[in-house]
């Protein structure tokens, strides 16, 4: 069986780990961006893999994407083809179709903020695949609530994690005069990098010894670069940018935090937890599927920096506590998303199709 996976692009965490993660446990799979590559780009050819790299507009709607993929497929002539994202959602299923490809599979990364047309639009875009996949039960509630999917079509397989290369047992807790607090994923306004910077100047101003590494880039860092120097936490925030091993900074924290406006799955919280260190999350997405609350971490609902301030505050004042919750997240997590398992639904997926004869 032939697969290739579609990706708008291969050049962010994300798309980087469950790339990665395809290449190395799973059997005949290629990959395709249609805009960009990145880091994914070269960690998957460093493993011997497949990549296409496209260079077209990923926008939708990009006609050129869609006849460069349409060809692609032509030559490859895959079994499945596996579109991740929006734009490869969209642009690979269209493709996909055209080319007659006998399994055409979608995958919603994320709770997107569709209006009606865009509702509409991918509404009708998903009808050319036999399933779509949902990387959370979150996000499968919102397809099937948005009226995009019916329920029936929809499969939710969590992202995969792979916890021998994060860390394979967590540490005993360090002790420290500071209370070190971390944070990984893109700096852009979804991901909520600004509030968390606010809440450190209210837990500074509480004096508690707080220092924060914010691990990542994106279209925020200069605004977060601002607001930092605005508060006078230059000696607090350390913005450290994108590293291909965030979690050398994130086993040094005493705690992580999430605190995400929206999180389709929540693949940063897992390693995190993997690494043995206790996490705080905003409740959006699939971070309620992975954290028990005040048993493997904390949930807060509210993102705004007084609420994330005194969530944090309430953990350092207990923080004789944190060991037990750090090995507590970590015994929850370390078989929960086995690459292996992951691999092995998406086979089942396929093949239950195939041996369906591809019936939508």
């Amino acid at each position: 069986m032939k697969i290739v996976n579609v990706f708008s692009s291969l050049d962010f965490g994300g798309v980087e780990s469950r790339a990665c993660i395809i290449n190395r446990y799973g059997e005949n799979h290629s990959f395709v961006a249609i805009s960009k590559g990145g880091m994914a780009e070269r960690n998957i050819a460093e493993y011997g893999g497949d990549v296409t790299i496209l260079s077209c507009s990923s926008k939708i709607c990009s006609s050129s994407a869609i006849f460069k993929l349409y060809f692609f497929f032509l030559k490859a002539k895959p079994d499945v083809v596996h579109c991740r994202g929006a734009e490869a959602n969209f642009h690979g299923l269209l493709a996909a179709w055209l080319a007659r490809v006998p399994v055409r599979i979608a995958e919603e990364i994320g709770i997107p903020s569709h209006g009606k047309t865009a509702k509409i639009i991918f509404g009708f875009v998903y009808t050319f695949a036999h399933r779509i996949v949902a990387i959370s039960d979150s996000v499968k509630t919102w397809l099937v609530k948005s009226g995009e999917v019916k329920e029936q079509r929809v499969v939710r397989i969590y992202n995969p994690v792979d916890l021998d290369i994060v860390n394979n047992e967590p540490d005993i807790y360090p002790k420290s005069n500071k209370f070190k607090i971390g944070f990984v994923g893109r700096l852009e306004k979804v991901k909520n990098p600004l509030s968390l910077i606010e809440a450190v100047r209210i837990l500074n101003d509480k004096g508690v010894p707080i220092e924060l590494y914010l691990v990542g880039d994106g279209s925020l860092k200069g605004a977060c670069e601002s607001l930092v120097s605005k508060l006078k936490l230059n000696s607090k925030v350390k913005i450290i940018g994108y590293s291909p091993d965030p979690c050398s900074y994130v086993s040094r924290c005493d705690l992580y935090v999430q605190p995400s406006l929206s999180e389709g799955f929540g693949l940063a919280l897992v390693e995190a937890m993997g690494c043995g260190v206790p996490v705080l999350a905003t409740a959006v997405g699939g971070a309620p599927e992975i954290i028990t609350h005040n048993v493997t971490g904390w949930l807060v609902e509210d993102s705004s920096p007084s609420s994330l301030a005194n969530a944090i505050y309430n953990i350092w004042i207990n923080r004789e506590g944190l060991a037990e919750v750090g090995k507590k997240g970590f015994e929850s997590v370390k078989n929960r998303f086995e690459p292996q398992k992951y691999i092995s639904e998406l086979d089942s997926l396929y093949f239950s199709i195939l041996n369906s004869d591809g019936q939508l």
